[in-house]
């Protein structure tokens, strides 16, 4: 079982929205540590509170829709009812609510976003996001460590 769990959220064909995906890509290969799961995610489900259930420290990396393209955020979560009954409206604060629910455990959290410049069809990330990408990286690495976050 993994201490830790980052769940990167997002579509890599929609531009910044492929932030948390791209990330959690490129984390899987610079953190190859057996204490450390990296899942890539266009989405949350319910599934995904079994391995949040399992782990001492759970990190979501996702784009934010709104604030200054290429801000870094890293906020802690608490569990919280899903604004709705579909799978597709669940909020990493869901998760942690269904962990708790189903299995009884509901780890540390946070979430850690960049707000996005584009949600346009894409590949690539916009230039802000890709400046900001360094920093986000760093704040897993401190999170991991037992470091406290930073926002820029």
């Amino acid at each position: 079982m993994a201490r830790i769990l980052i769940v990167g959220i997002g579509n890599p064909l929609r531009s910044d929205d492929g932030l948390g995906w791209h990330i959690a890509r490129e984390l899987s290969r610079e953190l190859p540590r057996d204490d450390v799961q990296v899942m890539a995610t266009q989405q949350l489900t319910p599934e995904v509170s079994d391995f949040v259930s399992r782990a001492e420290l759970v990190l979501f990396i996702d784009a934010a829709q709104d604030g200054e393209p290429g801000t870094l955020r890293c906020e802690p979560i608490v569990p919280a009812d899903a604004p709705g009954r579909h799978s597709h409206s669940l909020s990493p604060a869901g998760v942690l609510k269904l962990a708790q629910e189903l299995y009884g455990r509901c780890p540390a959290a946070y979430l850690l976003t960049i707000a996005a410049e584009s949600f346009d069809t894409g590949d690539s990330l916009s230039a802000s996001v890709t400046a900001a990408a360094p920093a986000l990286k760093a704040n897993v690495c401190s999170l991991i460590g037992g470091a406290e976050p930073q926002s820029k």
